[in-house]
């Protein structure tokens, strides 16, 4: 039978529909952090996964440290399947604002084997892949070892005028760092989330020593590398990371504790792929992939029962639960409600 040129079309344009859809079913997109995290990520997590499930992830790492404006903005379809990496206020933020999927041990059977904390300290919308805390770093070659979170709150009584230009702040930008740190020295001076008083006030008397603002971890390197930084609160991970690289810092815990960072995903409700979705966040707590991810990228697992570290790692991480349970963990509920009210009086004090 003959075919005419209209139905020729048409079935090209069919193959081509059909062509789009198989496409669309193999492709995840997942937003994520740049600089060498990218770049671990991509070798131990991202590679594998696609090899594994014959399909193609499309990395977006344009949303920085917090994608979640572009989720609120679009309503629940910001064009992301997975958002790979937010925090737990974000995390109850989503789930309150219902632009988050739920995820559970249905569509995600790994997380039965995750730490005891990840299963209380956020709603079932959210998987916590990796931990991370909150360290205290400084440059060896510059200063003596900080014990307390009030050598940095308070770094010109303990460094005295060698100190100015030398600290670093994290802004808004970095607001769960801000958060964090300020919550610490708080806490050093009997305040808590609930009564930062004490932290404003210290970073007010601060002000002067401080040389850098960072917008994002990352903006921080730069001047760990040409040793400008002293001084500075930062995530565990990347503080042994650049350690172990040869910089000359050192990370350590303060006397007083610190706050467990839970490293969280999630799927937005307008998601195109969430059947593959689920299956990345399951595989990213894969024993084998939790393993070479946090070795790279000294990171704390999400699940407590992986085996085989290096030496030297356990004694650096959060890799059981009697660790974790001497974390700090604040009420990450009162901080997202808090988030706009911190953020404006941080820069008025920033600005004056």
């Amino acid at each position: 039978m003959s075919m005419t040129r209209r139905s020729v079309l048409t079935t090209a344009a069919a193959a081509s529909i059909i062509s789009s859809r198989a496409s669309a079913a193999d492709t995840l997109v997942v937003t994520g952090y740049g600089g060498e995290y990218r770049d671990i990520f991509m070798d131990t997590v991202i590679k594998p996964f696609e090899k594994r499930f014959s399909c193609q992830v499309t990395y977006d790492d344009s949303g920085g440290v917090d994608p979640y404006p572009r989720v609120r903005a679009t309503r629940g379809s910001p064009g992301i399947d997975v958002i790979g990496e937010t925090t737990v206020p974000i995390i109850i933020l989503g789930a309150k604002e219902k632009y988050f999927e739920p995820i559970t041990e249905t569509q995600v059977p790994n997380l039965k084997y995750a730490f005891n904390k990840s299963k209380t300290i956020m709603p079932a919308y959210g998987a916590v892949q990796t931990y991370q805390y909150l360290a205290l770093i400084w440059d060896t070659k510059k200063i003596k070892k900080p014990e307390s979170w009030l050598d940095y709150w308070q770094a010109h009584d303990t460094y005295g005028d060698a100190i100015k230009g030398h600290l670093v702040s994290h802004g808004p930008g970095n607001f769960t760092l801000l958060i964090y740190a300020l919550i610490m020295g708080a806490r050093s001076k009997g305040g808590s989330e609930t009564n930062l008083a004490p932290a404003w006030d210290m970073l007010a008397k601060q002000k002067p020593d401080i040389g850098f603002v960072a917008a994002s971890s990352a903006q921080a390197v730069p001047y760990m590398e040409n040793e400008q930084v002293w001084l500075m609160p930062f995530w565990s991970g990347r503080a042994l990371l650049y350690a172990k690289r040869g910089l000359p810092f050192g990370v350590t815990i303060p006397k007083e504790g610190t706050i467990a960072l839970a490293n969280c995903c999630a799927v937005p409700i307008g998601a195109a792929n969430k059947r593959l979705a689920y299956e990345f966040i399951n595989f990213r707590l894969d024993p084998e992939i939790q393993k070479a991810f946090c070795v790279a990228y000294q990171a704390s697992p999400g699940r407590p029962d992986v085996t085989g570290w290096p030496d030297g790692f356990v004694d650096a991480q959060i890799t059981t639960e009697a660790k974790m349970a001497s974390m700090v963990f604040p009420d990450d509920g009162l901080i997202a409600q808090k988030q706009r009210e911190w953020t404006l009086k941080w820069q008025e004090i920033m600005s004056s």
